[in-house]
């Protein structure tokens, strides 16, 4: 309650700071823009773990970002944006939809959006192929995909990739240096819903449910001569739910993930890792039979080099957790990726991508390795 408290006040104070004089001051008029990207996939996947599945498939996506935004006479700006996208039922859904206010004091927003590490965190260069370590290759994986290390689709702090309702504040930028905080009541709660439970079902002897999660942490980004550094550093922390279908509780949420790129010229360079350790295993003073403990980790590295319409890249991946928990030894995924891609025009793209990946598991069944080869056109206005 502390950290709703604190960050609702801190909130309150910048827009009634910013936005008190604009009250009499303010135009009613605001300026509707209207964006997104989408893009069409073809992947072919050749893995041991093939039984009943083809090896070709094409996947396809897009997304309208609507940003209704006005601006008051004493410089406050202030609107909402909503990003739909298309998903796997023939479903239209948001992934975002908030209100924002701009002004001297920083940037406040409020409503469905991701944490501040997976919005702004530094992790590999992905600007080419379907985004490297961070690119669409799990997708393609079959009932592989779920069985990877939950870090291997998070690679900044836990959680902070899933959109709910969240309170989030930016400071102005200063120096190179932009720091924030962010807080959400509930991991699993978005929009119009209302979810006051303490408890959630958990993934057998695991959890991703959370209770009063809150981000903190920065980015740098400076140049040096003709040398560019970006640097990030963020810290998630929350309590986990307890389990609504047995006595389980389980380990609370800390995640720290910290980032690093360089620039020259077309090169870039980078990396991140991320730790979150045993958050969200079940404890084993209730849970006995819960014997592994590995700690969960995931770590990038690549560049990039682009000159011209072109860009060529090449990344690695490395994630781990305890797998399975009544099992001794751990859950591993590595990914190396190689790729391209080709600007045809401005918004209008072409790429294409290499992947190799290996799982090595502590249940015998699930291990796997492959290769996935992707074609993607990408188109962003």
């Amino acid at each position: 309650m502390s950290r709703l408290v604190l960050l609702s006040g801190v909130a309150a104070v910048a827009f009634a700071a910013g936005a008190a004089p604009a009250l009499a001051q303010s135009k009613s008029k605001f300026d509707v823009t209207i964006g997104g990207d989408a893009y069409f996939e073809a992947g072919v996947t050749g893995q041991d773990r093939d039984s009943g599945l083809r090896s070709s498939e094409f996947r396809n996506r897009l997304r309208l970002v609507i940003t209704p935004i006005a601006k008051a006479d004493n410089g406050l700006e202030y609107g909402g944006r909503i990003r739909t996208v298309t998903d796997a039922n023939r479903n239209l859904v948001s992934d975002r939809a908030y209100i924002f206010a701009n002004g001297s004091f920083g940037t406040v927003s409020a409503g469905q959006q991701n944490g501040l590490s997976d919005e702004y965190a530094i992790i590999a260069p992905s600007d080419w192929g379907t985004g490297g370590v961070d690119g669409d290759m799990q997708a393609f994986l079959g009932g592989t995909g779920g069985n990877l290390p939950g870090t291997a689709g998070n690679l900044r702090t836990l959680i902070s990739g899933n959109n709910a309702s969240r309170l989030t504040y930016l400071t102005p930028k200063f120096s190179g240096f932009q720091f924030g905080a962010t807080y959400q009541p509930n991991s699993d709660s978005q929009n119009t819903d209302v979810n006051r439970r303490k408890t959630a079902a958990p993934n057998g002897l695991q959890t991703g449910a959370y209770n009063d999660i809150f981000e903190v942490g920065g980015n740098y980004a400076g140049a040096f001569g003709d040398v560019t550094l970006g640097a990030s550093l963020y810290y998630s922390g929350g309590t986990a739910k307890s389990s609504s279908t047995s006595t389980a509780t389980f380990e609370n949420l800390s995640s720290t993930m910290a980032g690093l790129s360089v620039g020259y010229g077309g090169f870039k360079v980078g990396g991140s890792y991320a730790w979150s350790g045993k958050s969200g295993y079940a404890k084993r003073s209730n849970t006995p039979t819960a014997i592994s403990r590995e700690g969960q980790n995931v770590w990038t590295v690549g560049g990039q080099y682009t000159t011209g319409a072109v860009t060529l890249g090449a990344s690695y991946l490395g994630a781990q957790d305890a797998g399975s928990l009544t099992v001794a030894g751990k859950n591993s995924f590595q990914q190396y990726v190689v790729g391209a891609k080709y600007v045809i025009a401005p918004g209008f793209s072409v790429g294409g991508e290499y992947n190799y990946f290996k799982l090595n598991s502590d249940v015998a069944a699930n291990k796997d390795k492959g290769n996935v080869v992707l074609f993607t056109t990408n188109l962003a206005f």
